[in-house]
Order: structure tokens, then sequence, then C-alpha cells
């Protein structure tokens, strides 16, 4: 199992993003903008060799996208509604992800495969969302739906909403909200 670390994009939505290994090291190049239909990110190798794109398909409050693997179509995801827990399927490649957009975690799988899991971390750099993708084959498309969470998740801090909701709100730091959090995270976990 490889851990990658992403950097949140919300700022840099036109830029370059460059997917780190757990030692530092440069592994892939994330290039692409969001906004309108037809924008796409493109996933290069550090050798600067095309290995996946996702197309954003349509807008509005449940856009879809296309996800490419040597410029083949291999599927499409949506959004799906869900603020505690959310399940998606991604047609094409039948992998179902399940997790919640109110902690940013999430696991997808293949049947019953752990294809790859994402969490926040947070790094002396500030958050960034940490894979742990099972084959190394799978890394590019799990690169690419990782992003895909993050802009549907997309806030100006990336720190999961429920870390804020706890500091903003001391009526949440009860023995009732913990064990509720417990379950969230026992779930996604």
């Amino acid at each position: 199992m490889r851990q990658l670390y992403i950097r949140d994009r919300s700022t840099d939505l036109h830029g370059t993003t460059v997917i780190r290994d757990k030692n530092g090291k440069s592994c892939y190049l994330l290039v692409g903008k969001w906004g309108i239909r037809h924008d796409a990110l493109s996933l290069y190798a550090i050798d600067g060799a095309l290995l996946a794109e996702v197309k954003q398909l349509s807008l509005g409050l449940l856009p879809k996208f296309a996800l490419y693997v040597n410029r083949q179509r291999v599927g499409t995801i949506g959004k799906g509604f869900g603020l505690v827990q959310q399940v998606v399927y991604i047609r094409g490649i039948n992998w179902i992800i399940v997790g919640s957009p109110l902690t940013s975690r999430y696991r997808v799988f293949y049947g019953s495969h752990l294809v790859f899991s994402i969490h926040p971390v947070k790094l002396s750099s500030g958050y960034c969302h940490e894979l742990k993708v099972n084959n190394k084959n799978d890394e590019p498309l799990a690169i690419l739906v990782a992003s895909i969470l993050n802009h549907w998740a997309r806030r100006s801090n990336q720190e999961p909403i429920f870390a804020k909701l706890l500091k903003r709100s001391p009526n949440l730091g009860t023995s009732m909200s913990f064990s509720i959090s417990n379950q969230l995270n026992l779930s996604i976990n």
C-alpha cells in the first residue's frame, strides 16, 4: 500500500499540483482547471507522459465527470446526495465510493476489495489529502477521483467541517457529540 499526498487546489484552480509520496518524492503532476463544461484535469508522470484525465461533462447541482486512461474513456462519475454519509458509483470501472463529505474521509471499493482510501491530514504546509492506494496501477484514477471529491467539498480552508464545528460550538464538545463523531469515524474507517 502506497501513501500519496495531494495539496488543496482550491486556491490555485489553474495551476499545477505536484503529488508526492510519504518521503516527499514527486510522483505525479496534476494540471488543469475546473469551472466550465469541458474543463479537464490531466495527470502526468514526472517524466511528462500523460497517464489519465478527468473531463467535466455537466455543471449544476449534480455535475458529471468522465474518466480517461490512455485517451480512452473508462468511466463516469456523478455527484451524489448526502451530508453525513455518501455512496457514489463510478460507472465503467465499477468502483463504489463510501464516505462522508462532513469529514472528507472516503473509501473506494471494487466489489469487496478496497482500492484506496482518502482522508485529510494536517502537515506543516497546511491541509492536504492522504491517499492510501493498494495497487500502483490504480494510482492515476485514484488521484483523479480524489481531486473530484476535493472539488465537490472545496472550502477556502481545507480543515474538515467537523473540526470547524467543534471549534465554533462548545456544546459539540459533549460526550454525545464524541460518540456521534466516533460512530462516523468507525463507519468510514
